[in-house]
């Protein structure tokens, strides 16, 4: 009792107990289970081989028997007598004695036959060697006349078992005929040589109850009761009659449950149309196995003693370090164990393993921390020259890069950062800005020294060291392929010149980034290098081309559309070769010449021009290159040219339309708003409003009406607790059968099944 308290104590100690102890009894248990299975397997295999040998034997005998017969009748068919007594009209008694005693001569030298019996059609007799000289006698008591009689086909050259209330077994015939209605000649066979064959099998397997039987195609069996012990059940004959009914010729089956469960084979044959059969009571088949059960029953028990005792021994030494790792805490540490007693031994120590690393894990962390933010906010105040950092400060932090060495400044510039900014989560901004970061410092630092830091949430800046000769430009793009590929982020990159001392960064980051602006010029993606801006930089005067700027604007007013493709192509193109303010400005400019051009088409006409020129402002100046601004001053042009052609009358109509369409959303709610009220409000006719309408909306002002009202009331269904008739007058309806009418032909179901919807689904 004192060893099974301290293993209760010990909660990780009577857990391990339990599952050596535990995985024993399943292995054990399922092993037994295994082999027992097997066992029985093996036991039903071996009996299906057996009892298919000996019906294989007996389909044997029967289908020689058969064919023996069969050769018999057919010899039998053509010898004198039995043509003489099958169609001889006048009998003579003599020459009928004479004719039967050679027949049965036959029979008596063959071992098989029983008779023979010749039916003459003409006659109505019977000859038999069995018979009297009674011709009414067929020699089996009437058997063969009945069955002749009250068949409508007989069939030829195949046994057919004939048996009456006398017969103690039946007996098997063969018919030979011309036709149906002609004479007969029927060989009998001897049923002895076939049922005391399966008598003497029965008396083999009667000491495990089993029996063997014949049915015909019927399955009716052959003999009223079975010769063995165990007698098959009608249930048996009609589950083995099924099975042949459905085409199978032999197989091997379990049938019944509990004390009725027996093993059943059968095999028919195609030839005499009979169907063997073995019966075999289930426990008797398996009854040996019953012992072996027993014994590995009593061998599972004693083995599960010695388990428990063996798991005792092995639970307590596996337990060992675990114990010796305990006795080793402290003594306050082992009163915490004492006093939790939801915890085990195992989680005890893996609680004080976890807190002790959380808090080695948290220090570790919140010096790393610490050292990042220090060196990011050298890494700016280095770049934006904010305040220079000083030796001092420098020699705090531990750099990727050699500051006593030339350095270069590369701005990361990420590309359409407007809809980047709009559709990007907070949480995501933080991931990219993380996974650039780190992915420009892994790429890049493989083939030279470096630091990235975020700038501004638009821009990384990347500083290399110069002493590795390698080619900057390969390794960028090879940075953009990887970032887009992964996270689909376009950069654009602005490489800088080598500066040397570290104090000129900041100046060095302000060229890199001005040389970053042209991207509008070489796009996105796109890798800038000082050489390639070089130009542009050095093309600071500008004066807007006098002559550009005055076909540009009389293509406007002319509307010649091929002249304004030609002067923009031509500015464009001119604005490629600029520095980047006089780019700008050339741009803001061409927008001011439409603005005035709309002016002073608007000062002429009745028709006016209307652009919102403030949103293309605003467009302009969001957009990262040329092609999307020269796009926007194409629409421009369309867009005047469609205002300027637009004819009046539709002008007129379109705003008729509209004025009505907004008067039907504004009093919907009124019983007497109709085509008429709507009509006289607009001082026009009728008829006019109406064609007016159905010609722009392709339906009647009443059905527009009745469509905004049915979606009023579809949102107060939803969103109000109104009844229905107050809803309908809410949406201007007062006849409650038209409104239900209108509801279902619009939406399907009344506004009641709807409402009864939305409540079940909620």
């Amino acid at each position: 009792m004192k060893l099974l308290r301290m293993y209760k104590s010990r909660k990780y100690l009577f857990k391990l107990l339990l599952s050596i102890t535990l995985l024993m009894v399943v292995f054990l248990s399922v092993s037994t289970t295994l082999l027992y299975y097997i066992s029985d397997k093996t036991m039903i295999q071996m009996q299906q081989q057996a009892d298919l040998k000996v019906l294989s034997q007996i389909k044997y005998n029967i289908d020689y028997m058969h064919e023996t017969m069969k050769n018999i009748t057919v010899s039998t068919k053509f010898d004198p007598d039995v043509v003489y007594l099958s169609n001889i009209a006048d009998m003579d008694k003599g020459e009928l004695v004479q004719k039967l005693n050679r027949l049965e001569k036959t029979v008596t030298n063959s071992s098989f036959l029983q008779s023979i019996t010749i039916y003459n059609a003409k006659t109505g007799c019977y000859y038999s060697t069995l018979s009297s000289l009674n011709c009414q006698d067929d020699g089996m008591n009437g058997v063969i006349d009945t069955y002749i009689h009250s068949q409508k086909d007989i069939p030829m050259l195949t046994f057919v078992p004939l048996a009456n209330e006398t017969m103690a077994t039946p007996v098997f015939s063969m018919f030979l005929y011309e036709n149906r209605a002609g004479s007969k000649l029927i060989v009998t066979a001897k049923p002895s040589w076939l049922f005391d064959n399966i008598d003497n099998i029965n008396k083999v397997t009667a000491e495990i109850r089993g029996t063997i039987f014949i049915t015909d195609t019927a399955g009716i069996p052959l003999v009223t009761q079975p010769q063995g012990n165990y007698t098959a059940s009608e249930a048996i004959r009609k589950a083995i009659q099924d099975k042949i009914n459905a085409g199978e010729t032999q197989d091997y089956f379990v049938y019944g449950t509990g004390k009725d469960k027996s093993i059943i084979s059968f095999m028919s044959s195609s030839k005499s149309h009979l169907t063997i059969a073995s019966v075999q009571p289930y426990d008797n088949v398996l009854g040996k196995l019953s012992k072996m059960r027993t014994i590995s029953l009593a061998i599972i028990v004693g083995f599960l003693i010695f388990s428990v005792i063996g798991s005792f021994i092995i639970a307590y030494k596996l337990y060992r370090p675990i114990n010796n790792m305990l006795e080793q805490m402290s003594g306050n540490r082992r009163k915490g164990l004492e006093t939790r007693s939801d915890l085990d031994e195992l989680k005890f120590i893996s609680s004080e393993y976890q807190e002790a690393m959380h808090k080695l894990i948290k220090h570790e962390k919140e010096e790393h921390i610490t050292k990042d933010a220090l060196k990011t906010f050298a890494l700016r105040r280095l770049i934006s020259d904010a305040s220079l950092p000083t030796p001092e400060e420098i020699q705090q932090v531990d750099w990727d890069i050699d500051l006593s060495q030339p350095l270069r400044v590369c701005v990361l510039l990420i590309d359409d950062f407007h809809e980047y900014e709009s559709e990007t989560s907070d949480s995501e901004k933080r991931l990219y800005k993380f996974a650039i970061t780190n992915i420009a410092k892994e790429h890049v630092s493989k083939s030279m020294s470096c630091e990235v830091v975020s700038m501004r949430n638009d821009h990384f800046v990347l500083l290399v060291g110069t002493q590795q000769k390698v080619d900057l430009n390969k390794i960028v793009k090879e940075l953009q392929q990887t970032l887009f590929q992964y996270y689909g982020i376009s950069l654009t990159v602005s490489i800088g010149d080598a500066v040397d001392p570290y104090q000129q960064i900041s100046q060095q980051y302000g060229h890199v980034m001005e040389n970053a602006s042209y991207r509008m010029i070489f796009g996105k993606g796109s890798v800038i290098t000082p050489e390639l801006v070089q130009n542009n930089k050095e093309n600071i005067t500008f004066q807007f081309p006098a002559d550009a700027e005055k076909k540009f604007t009389e293509a406007i007013m002319s509307g010649q559309e091929k002249d304004y493709k030609e002067q923009l192509e031509l500015l464009f193109q001119q604005s490629r070769e600029m520095h980047y303010n006089n780019m700008m400005y050339s741009i803001l400019h061409l927008l001011a010449l439409v603005n005035n051009a709309v002016r002073e088409m608007n000062s002429r006409a009745v028709r006016q021009i209307n652009l919102d020129l403030k949103w293309q402002f605003q467009y302009v100046l969001k957009q990262e290159t040329l092609e999307p601004i020269y796009a926007l001053f194409l629409e421009i042009f369309q867009e005047i040219q469609k205002q300027r052609s637009q004819d009046v009358k539709v002008q007129s109509n379109q705003i008729l339309i509209d004025t009505i369409k907004e008067m039907i959303e504004e009093q919907y709610q009124d019983l007497n708003l109709s085509l008429q009220s709507i009509s006289t409000a607009m001082k026009l006719s009728s008829a006019h409003v109406s064609k007016q309408f159905r010609l722009y909306e392709s339906k009647s002002i009443s059905e527009y009406m009745n469509d905004v009202r049915l979606q009023k009331s579809l949102l107060l269904l939803e969103t109000s607790d109104y009844s229905i008739n107050r809803i309908m007058e809410m949406v201007g309806y007062s006849n409650e059968s038209y409104f239900f009418k209108l509801f279902k032909k619009k939406f399907g179901t009344t506004p009641k099944e709807y409402r009864f919807k939305r409540v079940i689904d909620e």
